[in-house]
């Protein structure tokens, strides 16, 4: 898909080379945007929990997968490239988003009973700091280019911003609604918000924090639908974005938007003939049938999941053909490796991570992990990362 993208870029690059030293070159393709992953075999990731990427190949990085927790007080740090647990981090109660900074120094957790994001050092898994929000949290995502946190406050209308160099707080984003999930665009220019109650969705310039636009989702009845929950980005050839895939409430699957226009493209759900469900889930479907979509980084296939059934369901991506279903058990939110092989899932009702083989469709590895494990995020660190501390 990258193919003819990659070329043009290599040969452009060749021809700055011989006009100019290397000092220059780097000048110029930082001045443009242009990051080293661009060169790279491998497409830019769209995937919702990785943001975007600094320098370097994303398959030659340590990869962390970060199994919260929504009902106890601790967080599960797993190896994929081993499928081995590699940390445990306790005092985080009712820990609900993560994600990592940018330099691969600490994790960012949203705090939903002291009402604050609990900073993680990534090597010792010491909490080095607890930043005061204005009100209850729910998920926060990271533009690892504009170096800032985004933190969903859904007990007020706020969407508010950390520095990640100073780990304070440095704006306060008026929104239509209380916040559930922010995403982060995978070329980092936009932190995007969800809100459940108003179902509305926010963009944010993640450069000025201005409001890029804001659109509606309209209640409806008969099917009941409304109100946003997890939602996840597509890519065009340049890496920017070309579609929201929405989990909307009431729905079992999600809508597509197109991200310039913000006009609906499709919606998507399993025949008819694959909705028998295999056992009941314990905190029910909560008004969200799905509550929890991936893309994977190769923009090959789609999966969201199901609370209504027990399973994971697959697309072919760009035409959304079906692939087929996964058992999980009460699966919440997925996410995914760099390499697009395997899928990692919340089992809230089972209190389980999942690793699902993409190519197989089969669950190959499940770990015990805390009480009811909702949000779970990959975390792609720097290539000197010395990982965690013996």
């Amino acid at each position: 898909m990258f193919k003819d993208k990659e070329e043009k870029l290599l040969n452009q690059i060749t021809n700055l080379i011989t006009r100019m030293n290397l000092e220059v070159l780097v000048k110029n393709l930082v001045t443009c945007g242009i990051l080293v992953l661009s060169m790279l075999s491998i497409p830019l990731s769209a995937q919702t929990y990785i943001s975007d990427f600094v320098n370097g190949p994303i398959t030659d990085r340590p990869v962390r997968i970060l199994q919260t927790n929504s009902a106890g007080d601790d967080v599960y740090v797993f190896d994929p490239s081993t499928m081995e647990q590699v940390g445990y981090i306790p005092n985080l109660p009712h820990n609900h988003g993560a994600t990592v900074h940018a330099d691969g120094t600490h994790y960012y957790f949203t705090n939903e009973q002291d009402h604050t994001v609990d900073v993680v050092d990534t090597r010792t898994f010491e909490v080095v700091k607890r930043i005061p929000l204005a009100n209850g949290p729910h998920n926060l995502s990271a533009s690892m280019t504009a170096r800032k946190v985004y933190v969903a406050i859904i007990a007020e209308p706020l969407i508010q911003v950390i520095d990640m160099d100073t780990n304070e707080i440095i704006a306060s984003i008026e929104t239509g609604g209380g916040v559930h999930n922010t995403f982060v665009t995978p070329d980092g220019r936009y932190a995007v918000g969800g809100m459940i109650g108003v179902s509305e969705i926010i963009a944010i310039d993640t450069e000025t924090d201005e409001v890029e636009f804001e659109m509606s989702i309209p209640y409806s009845q008969n099917p009941f639908t409304g109100g946003v929950r997890p939602f996840t980005f597509t890519v065009n050839e340049d890496g920017s974005t070309r579609s929201l895939l929405v989990n909307v409430g009431g729905w079992h699957g999600f809508w597509e938007f197109d991200w310039e226009t913000q006009e609906l493209m499709n919606k998507i759900s399993p025949p008819d003939d694959s909705w028998n469900r295999m056992d009941q889930t314990a905190d029910g479907i909560q008004s969200a049938p799905s509550h929890g979509v991936v893309v994977l980084p190769d923009q090959s296939q789609v999966w969201h999941s199901s609370r209504a059934t027990s399973h994971i369901y697959g697309y072919s991506f760009p035409d959304y053909e079906y692939l087929g279903r996964v058992y999980i058990g009460n699966p919440a939110w997925i996410t995914t490796t760099p390499d697009s092989k395997y899928l990692w899932v919340g089992v809230s009702g089972h209190n389980e991570t999942a690793v699902v083989d993409v190519e197989k469709q089969e669950v190959i590895k499940r770990f015990p992990v805390g009480q009811a494990p909702k949000r779970i995020f990959t975390a792609i660190m720097p290539a000197d990362w010395e990982g965690e501390a013996p």
